[in-house]
């Protein structure tokens, strides 16, 4: 299904004209933070959804993005991710049954998974990015799954529905990038009913050790400075603070980076050396090149995190 539709957006004329890519870019730097958010995966669209060097080397097949769980014996990025997405339903204990929100969806992966597998009476999905809902939108529609899933355009920190209107509310990889974590924090105190769930899977900074390449520290900074409020760039140890400052009780927040950001790096590179990358475009061994070391970078300065927090019952 995610081929098809991918075949397909190309055949639409998936390039992007000049002038709207110029546009996008200068959002990046210009527009309010959720702006720039959108512009950033805007940007990226084409290398996500369409046939492109990012998903010939990584091996990529679906629309997920994020890092994935690798655990033992996993064989690809796809596995992988599709872990991840269960790593975060076992955790937000989503079943059958209940109301889901997840904020920040993407392209509505996780969504269309969860629905199969959980078997929830809904999952409402919030996104800030346009061409990323259109899309997920109509892969819902394709897999005749409207009734459970509405995606739509929304806001992390202005989410548009009454109090207690939810069991579970969900982040995959998408809560660093909220203006700010600590509302949508707020918020999903708000929307959630009595003894609901949070969870969510996140990035953030490591603790800096000794003899840090401070070089390394300024390019990580460069490169998140457009699409990560400052005030979310906390370590874990005040992850937790922050959730209850919200008003969650029964946190709990730990590390999964050995299973997530360490391994993928590793996939990442082994993947390189086995590809051809002398048949490639200098430009795309570039792009290649810069894939590489995001990952080494981040295996330098971030921490991956599974929070979950709960909603205390009045009384």
């Amino acid at each position: 299904m995610t081929e098809s539709v991918i075949s397909a957006k190309k055949a639409r004329g998936a390039v992007r004209g000049g002038a709207a890519y110029i546009s996008r870019l200068i959002r990046l730097f210009i527009a309010d933070p959720e702006g720039r958010v959108s512009s950033f995966y805007e940007l990226n669209d084409r290398q996500i959804t369409g046939a492109s060097t990012y998903r010939e080397v990584t091996g990529v097949k679906s629309l997920y993005v994020n890092y994935g769980y690798w655990a033992p014996g996993c064989a690809d990025n796809d596995e992988a991710m599709i872990a991840l997405a269960d790593v975060l339903a076992d955790a937000a204990g989503i079943a059958e049954g209940e109301r889901v929100l997840d904020v920040g969806f993407g392209y509505g992966e996780q969504d269309i998974h969860w629905a199969r597998t959980r078997r929830p009476a809904q999952i409402v999905g919030l996104n800030v990015t346009p061409a990323q809902v259109r899309l997920a939108q109509e892969r819902v529609r394709a897999q005749k799954l409207t009734g459970v899933l509405d995606l739509r355009v929304g806001s992390a920190t202005a989410i548009p529905f009454a109090e207690e209107s939810f069991d579970r509310v969900v982040a995959l990889e998408s809560a660093l990038h909220f203006n700010t974590r600590q509302k949508f924090f707020e918020e999903a105190h708000r929307v959630l009913r009595p003894g609901g769930v949070l969870a969510t899977a996140d990035v953030l900074p490591r603790r800096a050790p000794d003899g840090t390449n401070r070089i390394v520290e300024w390019l990580d900074k460069w490169a998140r400075r457009a699409v990560v409020p400052s005030d979310n760039w906390y370590t874990i140890d005040v992850y937790p603070l922050r959730l209850e400052r919200a008003g969650f009780t029964d946190v709990s927040v730990r590390s999964i980076t050995d299973r997530t950001i360490k391994p993928r790096a590793e996939f990442v590179k082994e993947r390189l050396a086995a590809h051809q990358i002398q048949r490639l475009s200098w430009g795309q061994r570039q792009g290649v090149r810069t894939l590489v070391r995001s990952a080494e970078r981040s295996v330098q300065t971030r921490d991956y995190i599974l929070a979950v927090a709960r909603k205390p019952v009045a009384g």
